[in-house]
């Protein structure tokens, strides 16, 4: 007999606890409480008959299993969008699904967002998140913010920004240590941020000449939980100050060596060579254009 498939919602809380690190940043996206979340997440896991999620504090880190599930779930709910979409077109809205990384997603896409929305209120946007790669155009998503991925044949690419990669540490952190050289990291607890085109290898290779980086400290796969470890005073991390952008300028994370870093060029906006005529994909690039400008 075939099995019957877990309630969608269960799914999408599943995606949005993956893509955000923790039930509480999950619920608060989805408008419902760390409890429900918790609820549907044992129920997953019932469900499958398989652990999803290691707990840690209130982190949650997911297990091989989840990975893997969470990749094929991706394809899925790119075709509800998208089937969403063509169903939807006579409602006068014009749809715009986009697909980013999770970091850039919540770090900088997220606090920006309704202001395009408020420009534009005829587009209805659908924002997804994860580091799988996905489809764009007329079966997948109209925009991916893709992080570090090779460009599709049939897609055109627009580079969002040269950022920085820089030492970042909040102002308690480094008025408990001290950090006024480059030779002083090599003696204070660090974040790695694993998914970061420049680590700590490449940056003292670069400004702290015949020193090595410290191969201890806590190791983060997602940008936005290397730059929350640092927030929370538990070491100085290496980061683009893109994503970090907003911390900066409130003060919550400061650049104690200044812009003594290493520049790469890590996201894209992509979108399909197809679908140059669309005029929210338009819209969207011109106003993420200004955003970055300004």
């Amino acid at each position: 007999m075939k099995r019957d498939l877990p309630p969608l919602n269960w799914l999408a809380t599943f995606r949005a606890v993956v893509e955000m690190g923790s039930f509480v940043a999950a619920a608060r996206a989805l408008n419902v409480t760390p409890s429900a979340v918790s609820h549907q997440m044992r129920g997953l896991e019932a469900r499958l008959g398989l652990k999803l999620f290691q707990r840690a504090n209130r982190a949650v880190f997911p297990t091989e299993a989840a990975l893997q599930y969470h990749s094929g779930l991706a394809d899925g709910f790119a075709r509800i969008a998208a089937a969403t979409e063509r169903i939807s077109v006579g409602r006068g809205l014009r749809r715009l699904a986009i697909h980013a990384s999770p970091s850039f997603a919540t770090l900088w896409l997220m606090p920006r967002l309704k202001a395009f929305i408020r420009a534009n209120p005829d587009v209805e946007v659908t924002l997804s998140s994860s580091n799988e790669p996905v489809r764009v155009g007329r079966e997948g998503f109209d925009i991916d913010i893709q992080h570090a991925r090779p460009v599709p044949d049939d897609c055109d690419a627009m580079l969002i920004a040269d950022e920085l990669v820089t030492p970042l540490a909040s102002p308690d952190f480094l008025a408990e240590h001290h950090v006024i050289s480059p030779a002083d990291i090599a003696r204070v607890p660090v974040v790695h941020s694993l998914r970061c085109l420049a680590q700590w290898d490449d940056w003292f290779a670069r400004h702290a000449h015949g020193m090595t980086a410290p191969a201890l400290g806590m190791k983060f796969d997602r940008s936005f939980l290397a730059l929350a470890a640092a927030l929370d005073g538990l070491g100085i991390t290496l980061e683009s100050t893109l994503l970090a952008q907003d911390f900066i300028r409130s003060g919550r994370l400061v650049m104690p060596l200044g812009p003594l870093g290493v520049t790469v060029q890590a996201h894209r906006l992509v979108s399909a060579r197809t679908s140059r005529a669309d005029t929210a994909i338009a819209a969207f690039k011109s106003w993420i254009q200004g955003e970055l400008s300004a």
